[in-house]
């Protein structure tokens, strides 16, 4: 009985941090939240400067 409220507890808590990490990363936005966002040649960030560097 104390082992299946246990294991019940780690299921559910496992499931609760899943959800807050995704709910966390996905308030950052597409590109901030990716794991490659700071070596992507297609990163957001890179193309808003360029296109703000090239519109004078």
């Amino acid at each position: 009985m104390i082992a299946n409220i246990l294991i019940g507890a780690i299921i559910f808590g496992y499931a609760g941090f899943v959800l807050v990490r995704h709910i966390k990363k996905s308030s950052k936005g597409k590109c901030a939240s990716c794991s490659l966002a700071k070596n992507c040649e297609g990163s957001c960030a890179s193309t808003y400067s360029y296109k703000q560097e090239n519109r004078i």
